[in-house]
């Protein structure tokens, strides 16, 4: 390949947790991403940002940003001598939920594979991208990186070591995803959370995320809907989000099926499989939040089943 010559690729937006799969299940979505520019130099690294939201501010430095750090340690895997001229496209918006930090880990990550050969498959690149994103969020998951390389849903039975497997997705699973406008850094959602869980608690949710996993190796919606529910992670995290119980109850009123918090919030997704509905819910969630003083925005959308793909 012509070291002058730039490659385009795409890893989408992704949903941890999935309810009570904490720091296991995730799940690509499909309209919102990151993009990565890249191109073979001779050696290191280059990072430009361009945010495409106003008021959005991003490190170029390719030590303190998941794009640079993530090329950095898929070349070290890879044994190669070149660098990577890298320019990030920020579609996602920070501390949003949405996995924006680990979309431009496997972003630059699979650009970089893709410029060197392709001698790593996408289930290789978890770890460069994952390693990236420790370094910003403070801890080792890969709940986002996960999907966000592979697409669709995936579960991830270790980190140490890396045992991630994608296990489907639901074919008729439509999703409301709205963002409020507030930040919520994963660093300090995590300093929050539970040191102890009730074993009763522990039970229940080990069940929903189970029938989850079940869920989407079936492609069962109804199976989804019925276990979308989070008595550990989510009481405590709702606190952050102003107004979030309004909102998750006009949705249900509304005609969802399910809602809960994308990873770390702020971002709140409602689930459902008609699309008449969708709009209603929608509308009924953004108006909870304005009711509240918040505003927000919204996104209907559909599951990723690619992940990250040159485009």
């Amino acid at each position: 390949m012509n070291e002058s010559e730039f490659i385009k690729v795409s890893a989408p937006a992704t949903i941890g947790n999935i309810g009570p799969g904490f720091d296991v299940l995730g799940l690509a979505i499909k309209k919102l991403a990151d993009v990565v520019e890249a191109r073979r130099t001779e050696s290191g690294i280059t990072l430009s940002v361009e945010t495409l939201r106003e008021g959005m501010e991003l490190s170029c430095d390719p030590d303190k940003n998941t794009a640079g750090i993530a090329a950095r340690e898929t070349l070290a895997i890879l044994g190669v001598k070149g660098g990577v001229d890298l320019k990030l496209k920020k579609g996602l918006p920070l501390g949003s939920g949405l996995g924006s930090s680990a979309a431009s880990a496997a972003a630059a990550a699979f650009a970089v594979n893709e410029l060197y050969g392709r001698e790593l498959t996408k289930e290789e690149l978890i770890l460069p991208a994952t390693q990236a994103e420790a370094v910003v969020s403070g801890g080792f998951f890969a709940d986002n990186t996960a999907p966000a390389l592979l697409g669709g849903a995936t579960l991830t039975r270790s980190c140490l070591p890396l045992d991630v497997t994608k296990i489907g997705s639901i074919s008729d699973l439509i999703l409301v995803v709205v963002t409020p406008d507030v930040v919520i850094l994963t660093r300090e959602a995590r300093e929050m959370l539970p040191k102890d869980v009730s074993l009763e608690n522990f039970v229940y949710n080990m069940a929903n995320t189970s029938l989850i996993t079940a869920a989407f190796a079936k492609d069962d919606y109804s199976l989804f809907a019925r276990s979308l529910d989070d008595v550990v992670i989510e009481p405590v995290r709702a606190s952050l989000i102003k107004g979030y119980a309004d909102v998750k109850e006009n949705a249900i009123k509304a005609g969802a099926d399910g809602v809960d918090i994308s990873g770390s919030g702020p971002t709140v997704f409602a689930i459902t499989n008609q699309r008449s509905r969708a709009r209603f819910i929608e509308d009924a969630m953004l108006r909870s939040f304005k009711a509240h003083g918040v505003s927000a925005t919204a996104v209907i959308t559909e599951v990723d089943t690619e992940g990250s793909r040159v485009i």
